[in-house]
């Protein structure tokens, strides 16, 4: 059974998360210090290779979960290699120490970066991270609550000694004490990595949706485009045609001009009206080119960025499954899950392709009847799908566990081959390569323990028409993907959760409904500011747009959309969306879309339009430096030179940081002669960041 080797690995690392959350101290305090240790220790490495790519944040972030690591090792085995593990603790704690400044200010750099324009959906919050903290507080196990535990463990276990009867009651009592003391002491050791592995899962689940909305939209572009380019096919097809019928129209009429030199009026006007209709057809297929261009970029980005967002997510999950495998928080038996999954879906696939079949053979069916059997297979095979990419994803990951293991291993045989470690650092080595020889151990056999499994599962797809399918999409050798139309089909479907029901969706129903759709704007949203902050504007005006479509009273994804829009070049949409906001959002005042609106109308020339719509934006948030800023250019255009000098000093109070104005006030006072004041304000411009002008330098003769 050669073709179950690739499986393999899959199945191991399900097999791997055999064993049950360790949530009690008992099962925390039987934890192997040396597999903690190598843990440790591996992130210590991988935290030196981040600082040495000058990746501050990872580094930090990598350092502390040692930290942790090695806390839990003090706490729960205080005697285990007690110097070495206080020296590896120590070291690493200064090593985080000595980036903490550079990792905060990497951390703010990064934020500012990405950081845009767009506006947030109310309730809206990006996924969790593991944040620089501002100060480094004392180890988990260097706390003052901690070592007050252990010196009061210490203390009663003494004094239960001393007792000449350690049967009674006050015996009893004490054990009981301790029993309440090291379960405190336990639970604080493990709650750096728990909270850890929370906030993980709490970003695993949000890159999970990022990515579902992403792939929705993907899906949205992509049938879109199909639909385009048929349509482009089709007028093609027509301006042939008329082309044809033109080119014959003038032979025929060429050929009367020769017999008897005049052309019928009729004939004439037939041509002209071929002429007009091919001039309307050119104009629409540019048209329609120019959509499918657009959507091809979309289409092109969005694929882009659902790689990524999934490969983030990947990363996620393997350094939370292999902080969950420390601490014994693993799920339970997966395998037979995965395969009892895989059946179960047979069953159900097998089931909506008969009642497919039955209802298409009935003569008398109606349509509806039709499109909910059409919906259940999709419904199916969709799950499928999405069942093999999981294990795609798994077997990933167990070849990444592989991996590690072997450049661990080598680097400590570089080590010890170097012949530069002292004692301590040679029993390090010599421990950590017994943890991995029994990793290796611990792997071969749960890799036999996999084969017998599959194996078994094989036997039963003898005789089982359900295993047999399962089993088939297990080794690859069925892969499930949907076509454009089942995924149009599929889109619906979800749009329309009650599909199962001809009647009016019961308020429950309506209510879930409502939260999906909201969840999905919050997710579509929140993808879209990845896009924009990367310039794939393409892509995040599809995600907004979608929005739109889906909810038409989201007044804060058409401020967002016209933003794109403006990017693309596009100020009349932009203009259209921002009104449109304005008008939904009713009472509720937003001067962020006035201030857009009038930005674009500025663009388009309409100065007298913009100037009004910058004074709303004004009138409703007066700290707008921008704003001024604005108003100021507007009157600038005008000639309104006085005006806009009032302007531009205005935005200057609001925000000195802002550097525009210094420059514009610096050709308006060289506009009145003041040569010198115009060379301090260029100067100023010039310490607040702002670009080298060499022909405003030169007018100034600097």
């Amino acid at each position: 059974m050669r073709y179950l080797r690739h499986l393999i690995c899959l199945v191991f690392v399900v097999l791997l998360c055999q064993q049950t959350w360790a949530q009690t101290p008992e099962e925390l305090a039987d934890l192997d210090p040396g597999e903690l240790y190598f843990q440790a220790w591996s992130l210590v490495k991988e935290a030196e290779e981040a600082e040495q790519k000058q990746d501050y944040v990872t580094a930090f972030t990598k350092y502390r979960k040692a930290v942790s690591f090695f806390d839990i090792i003090k706490v729960t085995r205080p005697n285990f290699r007690k110097e070495g593990l206080k020296f590896r603790s120590d070291a690493t704690r200064k090593a985080m120490e000595n980036i903490h400044g550079k990792a905060l200010s990497q951390q703010k750099t990064q934020q500012k970066e990405g950081e845009t324009p767009l506006l947030e959906i109310p309730g809206e919050s990006g996924p969790s991270s593991l944040q620089v903290p501002g100060t480094i507080g004392p180890s988990g196990a260097d706390s003052r609550r901690v070592q007050e535990l252990q010196r009061m463990i210490t203390g009663l276990k003494t004094e239960l000694s001393q007792k000449p009867n350690q049967r009674d009651a006050d015996s009893a009592r004490l054990r009981q004490l301790i029993q309440q003391r090291e379960n405190e002491l336990f639970r604080l050791a493990a709650s750096p990595l728990k909270d850890q592995v929370r906030d993980l899962n709490q970003q695993i689940d949000q890159l999970r949706r990022e990515r579902n909305a992403m792939e929705h939209a993907k899906n949205k572009a992509d049938a879109e485009r199909e639909k385009t380019l048929r349509r482009l096919e089709n007028t093609q097809r027509l301006l042939a045609a008329a082309n044809a019928e033109k080119a014959e129209l003038e032979a025929i009429i060429a050929k009367q001009s020769k017999i008897n030199g005049r052309v019928v009026e009729g004939q004439q006007e037939q041509i002209d009206k071929l002429r007009k209709v091919i001039v309307e057809r050119d104009a629409i297929i540019a048209e329609v080119n120019r959509t499918v261009d657009d959507l091809s970029q979309q289409l092109t980005q969005s694929q882009k960025m659902v790689k990524e967002l999934e490969s983030e997510r990947e990363n996620l999950i393997g350094e939370r499954d292999q902080m969950k495998a420390l601490l014994k928080m693993n799920e339970a038996d997966r395998v037979q899950e995965l395969i009892t999954q895989n059946v179960t879906l047979s069953q159900e696939l097998n089931e909506a392709k008969a009642n497919l079949d039955a209802v298409q053979a009935e003569a008398n069916s109606k349509k509806e009847v039709i499109l909910l059997a059409k919906q259940r297979l999709v419904v199916a095979k969709a799950k499928i799908e999405n069942l093999q990419k999981a294990n795609t994803q798994a077997n990933l990951r167990m070849s990444r566990l592989e991996k590690r293991l072997q450049q661990a291993e080598a680097d400590l045989l570089s080590q010890l081959n170097g012949k530069e470690l002292n004692q301590r650092g040679r029993e390090e080595v010599a421990m950590l390569r017994e943890i991995i020889e029994k990793q290796k151990a611990k792997m071969a056999a749960q890799l036999g323990a996999a084969q017998l499994l599959l194996e078994q599962g094989e036997r039963k797809a003898e005789n089982d028409t359900h295993f047999k399918d399962a089993m088939a999409r297990i080794r690859g050798d069925q892969k499930m993907e949907l076509t454009i139309e089942e995924m149009e089909l599929l889109e619906r479907t979800v749009q329309n959760p009650s599909f199962t029901n001809s009647e009016r969706p019961s308020a429950q129903e309506f209510n879930k409904a409502t939260s999906d759709l909201r969840q999905m704007t919050k997710d579509l949203n929140q993808v879209a500011k990845r896009l924009f902050t990367k310039g794939d504007f393409q892509a995040a005006r599809g995600n907004l747009q979608l929005i739109v479509d889906e909810d038409p009273g989201a007044w804060e994804a058409m401020v967002n959309l016209g933003i794109v829009n403006l990017r693309l070049d596009d100020s009349h949409s932009a203009t259209r969306l921002f009104r449109k906001s304005i008008l939904i959002a009713g009472d509720r005042k937003i001067p962020f879309a006035h201030f857009m609106l009038g930005d674009s109308l500025y663009r388009q020339g309409l100065y007298d339009d913009a100037a009004e719509e910058m004074k709303r934006s004004l009138s409703l948030e007066p700290e707008n430096a921008k704003a001024h800023i604005l108003l100021g250019n507007i009157a600038g255009k005008t000639n309104k030179l006085s005006e806009a000098e009032f302007h531009y000093k205005e935005a200057i109070t609001q925000n000195a940081a802002l550097y525009e104005p210094y420059y514009n006030l610096s050709i308006i006072a060289l506009t009145k002669s003041q040569k010198e004041e115009a060379k301090e304000l260029y100067r100023d411009y010039l310490r607040k960041g702002g670009p080298a002008n060499p022909l405003h330098e030169k007018s100034l003769n600097l």
